[in-house]
């Protein structure tokens, strides 16, 4: 079963969800979070833990799923218990390499269906569990958590529009300016100067999701997106600007491919011409 993530994953969430002593017991994870120091987790995460190594060692770091459902056990622990904030930045961090992951398929309508639908049901989650708490939105205990979840925040989009630029099409659901999770929606659960030091540091910081190590965000340590692979994240670029600004607000303008705005332009010159 050490070789089979699902088996792992799938574990993992019977025993988040009915503990047996084995689940309840603490085990080292220094190895898997990447720790000098001890690190000590519950059994039941150390699964997850296992099935995302296993996956990247042995499958080429190809599957979208172990990093989903780490993700959801991360939100779930941190969800309404305040001293565990940082799980709800590391399940963000987890949420964007599990679209890391799928950015790097070739996208077929049939094939890539379900996965479509995980990347909704992820914008979903991440709107009513992570982004609001009580109806409201979510009071930060530390500033410095929020603005490390808005930069992953960022990198989950990064690598939806990277995909779409990728494949030359427009087919993520949750990316459309009218979508009930689109990327405004989120953001706006970030007060706008959150939003622009998360944005700044997203453009300054050498820190990235995909590195081989595979850091890990834990109680005593912080990590933040850094390198937008996305043309239309780039730095200065009218999305990153728009994300930034005090009412985000997000059109079609913003979200257009650079293959589609070259367009735009040359129809425009020849409009000038005539």
């Amino acid at each position: 079963m050490s070789r089979f993530p699902f088996a792992l994953m799938e574990l993992g969430e019977c025993e988040e969800h009915l503990s047996s002593k084995k689940g309840l017991e603490w085990v080292d994870a220094s190895e898997s979070l990447n720790c000098s120091n001890g690190a000590l987790v519950l059994q039941n995460e150390k699964f997850f833990l296992d099935a995302i190594s296993v996956s990247r060692s042995v499958y080429g770091d190809a599957q979208v799923y172990p990093y989903l459902y780490a993700g959801h056990y991360h939100k779930d622990a941190g969800r309404d218990d305040q001293s565990q904030e940082y799980r709800l930045v590391e399940s963000l961090r987890l949420y964007s390499e599990a679209a890391r992951v799928a950015s790097a398929y070739r996208y077929d309508t049939k094939d890539c269906l379900q996965l479509m639908k995980h990347m909704t049901t992820v914008a979903q989650l991440i709107s009513k569990d992570i982004l609001i708490l009580a109806h409201n939105c979510r009071t930060w205990m530390r500033v410095e958590n929020s603005i490390a979840a808005a930069t992953w925040l960022i990198g989950f989009f990064d690598s939806l529009l990277f995909w779409e630029e990728r494949e030359q099409g427009s087919f993520v659901e949750v990316l459309s300016i009218q979508h009930k999770h689109s990327m405004s929606k989120l953001f706006r659960g970030f007060s706008a100067d959150v939003r622009a030091e998360a944005m700044a540091k997203v453009h300054s910081c050498e820190e990235s999701g995909s590195s081989d190590s595979f850091p890990a965000i834990t109680e005593n340590r912080l990590i933040y997106f850094g390198r937008p692979r996305s043309t239309r994240l780039a730095k200065d670029s009218l999305l990153a600007s728009a994300l930034s600004k005090e009412k985000v607000v997000v059109r079609e303008l913003e979200m257009a491919m650079q293959s589609n705005m070259e367009g735009r332009s040359t129809r425009q010159r020849k409009r000038t011409r005539r």
